[in-house]
């Protein structure tokens, strides 16, 4: 506090219209070099630009500051009572001033303080709250804005970004009180002591069901409670900085004025186009709840039409299936407004832009009764927001999925490289930048593709250790300089510009590798006119796809292409002129060194860890054998730094070095560490369950991999989580279940594996057609059944196609997002039995399971006959017409229970 009373704030409106006018003259002198620039804004922009000042002392201090409070838990909320009586002790302050440490939550009475945001390089290790004597007015008065209020208006927002078109939109409502487009629009004003301390731009809104159809709204609303003009889009609200703890009141007052129950307020990314209609940042955005997006089902919209069209309603409405530029949705309500959010000023710093980083991020914001005031994000690109045609993905994390959850909103996105970690300073050192402060640190920024080097002979790798490790996972440990055109795809700047790249050299152009990156390289190297390359793959014991029949075919096409592929080569040496690639020298599993000339060289073979974030973890003293070390529950030896992803491996007490965070989903396992690290913040938040200490954690969900390979072939697979063993290997055990295959490489090739319990758990898929990716997803974990007796059907050779198969409209409810949520309903539902005492068919059925896995017929009509008889069928009947009545928006073309 000391340090920030050297700077006064202006005690009153006047000084800071003073400092106003004072700024204003300040941007007429600028105006001049700006006519110079040859990117210069239009004046609209200009005046959106918000300016950054420094503090400037006018006089005395005019703030006191509270050294100690202390009050009865049970009178806690009648902290605010104090401010009055503070304030007379100390007539001539008008600010009050407290600081606490990071780690302390709020409380009660730093909810009518407002809190002060700091600066991108502050190393104060408090948090700053300001309250103005202002505030303890109460006589505020919210009502519809007059055409008397646009000057103070104008003042308050002064600061805001889109300032001009929150003045247009204000002007309109006045003008018509419709937008342009007859929307009905409102301009609330918020006024104290003859003032105008808020303002707020409120439009009819428009879009509800496309809302409701693509984002979880009903999360925190009954949707069909709420009439259609109960819906509102908050487009701009500004509150003056000394009133801010009356924001939730003023938005509470606007939904009374406007006699609407819900307000929305969309984000966009700063390269897309919002639409027709601006909006200027909103400053009350830490109040409003962030809203999940909700997977969409790909319809076949034509054949559910019929030809010629059908008269019945079979397509989704067009708000459903309208495509709209991607945005967060932010939400409020009646109920929201009187429901306060616990305030989190951990300083929680992340590092790595990993799918379980950007996963574990996404699971914090998403928290609606949590507020994180200092997650930090670093990065040595920022967000991914691409997703490049030379890699393949894991479809975790789209640029479409990026904007619409919007991280860039709710975290500080550092842009550069870790390259320490201080754990007794409790800070980490970048690349670019000041050093970055953390309570506690999250390392997730897993394994990248590394360049392959020549092997090191007779030099031994030493590491600061009295116990020796294997470091041969870290990238770049031999000290040994590659020529220039040597290059690997790292980051996503150098996948997006691979192509371009090789292009600007003449010559041979080199991929080395046999995994599924190198497929995809060599696809995009195609695609943007390459002609000349070379794939040298090194011998490996299982091919990538674990196919044969695939990677035949996709080889056939790069063949056809013309592409040369060498099999079962090493790489042994780089040959140079100068500092010129020229070739590469290849070692056979027998026999002589082979010369391959080329003019670059692109390796894709190996991954490994950043050597960087390996000097980082290493010289901290966490433990490192390979990969960062962890337990079941991802903690490290440091209380608290987490890690998580490909970066890890679990300790060797766990005995289990296959199984590794690399081989399962990266979005559970993010999920899965920000329930580990949630009740840290919110005692009353549900504790995972307890894992034992020897005994690893359980994921379920599949590891998902597509691809766009050459030939123009479209690649999926999507496994059950587990090491890779050879298929061919795989399907001599005795439970491997049985699998599914329909069409070839021209009509698409579509393999189903089912286990030995008759459910989905590997699908793999290669088509030159565009496929229903998001729907095919979603057949993993399900019995055959649930397909329309899928195995009868297959048998009886009903089935020539899956891909056709699988459009069907019949079909489209196991797309469903909320699908899995009604069957774990009806699981419930039938574990509940008839009477007390008597046992439930799912336990009669467990039961015989247990006994003998193969249910004789005679049983199974029994038990058949016995469910037709039970209450179950009757729940179970309800409980599925429910759900299709209440998502008759996603599925209209399903038969309700009085339709005939």
């Amino acid at each position: 506090a000391e340090s920030v009373r050297s700077v006064s704030i202006p005690p009153s409106h006047v000084s800071e219209l003073a400092q106003s006018e004072s700024s204003e003259q300040h941007k007429d002198s600028q105006s001049t070099e700006l006519k110079d620039e040859e990117t210069a804004k239009t004046e609209e922009d200009k005046e959106d630009e918000i300016i950054e000042e420094e503090p400037v002392a006018l006089g005395e201090p005019s703030a006191f500051c509270i050294q100690l409070f202390c009050i009865d838990d049970r009178f806690e909320m009648r902290s605010v009572d104090f401010m009055a009586e503070a304030f007379k002790r100390f007539p001539d302050k008008d600010y009050c001033l407290v600081t606490i440490p990071h780690t302390v939550s709020e409380f009660p009475l730093l909810q009518v303080f407002a809190r002060c945001t700091p600066t991108p390089t502050s190393t104060l290790e408090q948090e700053l709250y300001v309250f103005h004597r202002s505030a303890l007015l109460q006589n505020i008065n919210v009502r519809f804005g007059t055409e008397a209020d646009v000057k103070g208006i104008g003042y308050i927002t002064r600061k805001v970004r889109g300032k001009s078109t929150l003045m247009s939109d204000y002007s309109q409502y006045l003008a018509a009180m419709r937008d342009e487009d007859g929307t009905p629009l409102n301009g609330i004003v918020a006024e104290c002591a003859g003032q105008i301390v808020g303002v707020a731009i409120i439009r009819a809104e428009m879009d509800t069901e496309y809302l409701r159809s693509h984002y979880n709204l009903e999360d925190f609303i009954y949707y069909t409670q709420h009439s259609a003009r109960e819906h509102g889009h908050l487009f701009h609200c500004a509150v003056a900085a000394t009133f801010t703890n009356y924001t939730k009141f003023f938005l509470r007052e606007c939904l009374r004025l406007c006699e609407m129950s819900c307000l929305y307020y969309n984000v966009y990314n700063d390269t897309l186009s919002n639409g027709d209609k601006q909006q200027s940042t909103v400053e009350a955005l830490q109040h409003l709840v962030q809203i999940r997006p909700r997977r969409q089902i790909k319809y076949p919209v034509e054949l559910m039409r019929g030809n010629p069209p059908s008269n019945y309603n079979n397509v989704p409405v067009d708000d459903v299936l309208k495509t709209l530029p991607p945005f967060a949705l932010y939400h409020i309500n009646r109920k929201l407004t009187l429901e306060p959010k616990m305030i989190v000023n951990s300083r929680i710093v992340v590092v790595g832009a990993s799918d379980v980083a950007l996963s574990f991020l996404e699971t914090l914001i998403l928290c609606p009764h949590i507020h994180f005031n200092n997650l930090v994000l670093v990065s040595p690109e920022g967000l991914p927001l691409s997703a490049p045609a030379a890699l393949p993905s894991s479809l975790c994390f789209s640029p479409d999925y990026m904007h619409k959850i919007s991280l860039a909103t709710s975290c500080n996105i550092v842009t550069a490289k870790m390259t320490s970690i201080n754990r007794e300073g409790g800070y980490v050192e970048v690349d670019e930048g000041p050093k970055v402060q953390y309570d506690y640190l999250v390392l997730c920024s897993g394994s990248q593709l590394a360049l392959t080097l020549p092997p090191v002979e007779d030099t031994k790798l030493s590491v600061s250790s009295p116990v020796q490790r294997n470091v041969s996972a870290v990238a770049n440990i031999q000290e040994y300089k590659a020529p220039a055109q040597a290059v690997t795809l790292d980051t996503l700047s150098q996948a997006e510009g691979i192509a371009e790249w090789v292009k600007s050299h003449s010559g041979p152009a080199l991929v080395y590798g046999s995994t599924l990156t190198a497929y995809t390289t060599i696809n995009a190297l195609l695609e943007a006119g390459v002609t000349d390359i070379i794939n040298v793959q090194p011998p490996t014991l299982t091919s990538c796809f674990n196919n044969i029949q695939i990677k035949q075919v996709v080889e056939d096409a790069m063949e056809t292409n013309g592409v040369r592929i060498m099999r079962d080569l090493v790489l042994s040496s780089y040959q140079t002129e100068g500092d010129k690639l020229t070739g590469v020298e290849l070692a056979p599993l027998k026999g002589s060194l082979e010369t391959v000339h080329c003019a670059t060289c692109i390796t894709v073979q190996e991954t490994a860890i950043d050597h960087n974030t390996f000097e980082g973890i290493n010289n901290s003293c966490l433990v490192f054998d390979g990969r960062l070390v962890i337990d079941a529950n991802c903690h490290t030896n440091d209380p608290v730094i987490y890690a998580a992803g490909p970066l890890t491996k679990y300790k060797r007490a766990l005995y289990c070095d296959e199984w590794t965070h690399e081989i399962y989903c990266s979005k559970e396992i993010g999920e899965r560490l920000a329930a580990i690290m949630l009740p840290l913040f919110d005692p009353s938040f549900p504790v995972p369950e307890n894992t034992e200490r020897y005994e690893l954690t359980k994921y379920s969900r599949p590891k998902i991999v597509y691809a766009k390979l050459p030939g123009g072939y479209h690649y999926l697979d999507v496994s059950k989580p587990q090491p890779l063993i050879e298929l061919q290997t795989a399907m001599m055990d005795p439970n491997y279940g049985r699998e599914l295959v329909t069409g070839d490489k021209d009509v698409g090739y579509f393999r189903l594996h089912l286990n030995q319990y008759h459910t989905v758990e590997t699908i793999t898929c290669l088509s030159k057609k565009e496929m229903e990716i998001a729907n095919i997803c979603q057949l993993y974990g399900l019995h055959q059944e649930y397909m329309n007796s899928l195995e009868d059907r297959f048998d009886s050779d009903l089935i020539p196609d899956f891909f056709n198969y699988f459009r069907e409209p019949w079909c489209l409810v196991l797309f469903h997002d909320r699908f899995q949520e009604l069957r774990e309903e009806i699981k419930e539902l039938l574990s509940q039995p008839n009477q007390l005492g008597e046992e439930s068919i799912s336990e009669k059925v467990c039961q015989l399971v247990d006994e003998d896995l193969a249910i004789e017929e005679k049983t199974r009509a029994a038990l058949f006959s016995q469910y037709k008889e039970s209450l179950a069928k009757v729940a179970v009947e309800n409980r599925l017409f429910s759900f299709l009545s209440y998502n008759n928006y996603h599925l209209p073309h399903y038969a309700g229970r009085n339709m005939t």
